[in-house]
């Protein structure tokens, strides 16, 4: 049986709610590329590029960003566990 940390086991959970769902909407896209018109496929193809180039923490930082002075203490934790994981920091 494979032992997993806590550190690993928050990667594998940020993975599965942020990152899987990219990916399989980008192979639905690719599946069925011939289904669809060259200007169609382009705008996809667009979508999904702005959607790779942004990095997954952004979205949640700007939800809590709305959440006032309790969002303030969530964000600086957010960072920490960001930091914790190795999302962001000294690379």
């Amino acid at each position: 049986m494979i032992k997993m940390g806590a550190k690993e086991i928050a990667v594998l959970v940020v993975f599965c709610i942020f990152v899987l769902p990219l990916l399989i909407e980008i192979i639905v896209w690719s599946a069925g590329m011939n289904s669809h018109t060259p200007e169609q496929n382009t705008e996809k193809a667009t979508n999904l590029i702005t959607k790779a180039a942004v990095p997954w923490w952004i979205n949640p930082l700007e939800g809590l960003s709305k959440l006032g002075t309790f969002g303030a203490f969530l964000i600086l934790g957010f960072i920490v566990f960001l930091m914790w994981i190795g999302e962001i920091g000294n690379k």
